[in-house]
């Protein structure tokens, strides 16, 4: 069974759209004809959210002796929608709801996500998809995407 976390960085008006027109959020995620000012290839973050979970909670065992990684790691909770405080009514992926954040939040978890050590490497990017790929460009995607003023909307596939 496979589990993908799936973000996209969007500009301000593509999120409004999106908060008004939640149905939206599929044009982004599939293969057709992408909403004016988005880019996919440069755009797109995704990785196996089970290995990004697996990876959270062996950090939590090691650095706060629990498993509790979306308490340990409140800005990687935040950065996976996995704290559920920005979810989207409207739109589901197969695991829950997908999440936006606007660029103030981004910015702040881009800024934790470093303070919690999700911080490393320069971003990556897939040679054959041109997509941010790998839990260890998590944090950069956050970067990159505070750097550029943009907003996170996503969710598990």
């Amino acid at each position: 069974m496979s589990m993908w976390l799936k973000l996209a960085k969007i500009d301000v008006e593509l999120l409004e759209s999106v908060r008004a027109n939640p149905g939206l959020i599929g044009t982004i995620f599939d293969s057709g004809q992408a909403p004016a000012g988005f880019h996919r290839g440069a755009d797109v973050f995704g990785c196996d959210h089970r290995i990004l979970s697996a990876v959270a909670e062996a950090r939590a065992e090691a650095e706060h002796e629990t498993a509790q990684w979306r308490k340990c790691c409140p800005w990687l909770a935040a950065a996976t929608g996995e704290n559920g405080q920005n979810d989207v009514e409207g739109y589901e992926f197969g695991y829950g709801p997908a999440f936006v954040l606007d660029p103030g939040q981004v910015t702040a978890v881009a800024q934790g996500l470093t303070g919690e050590g999700w911080g490393f490497g320069a971003a990556r990017r897939d040679a054959a998809e041109g997509a941010h790929e790998g839990f260890e460009d998590l944090g950069p995607f956050y970067a990159a995407a505070a750097r550029e003023g943009k907003a996170i909307v996503g969710g598990v596939s």
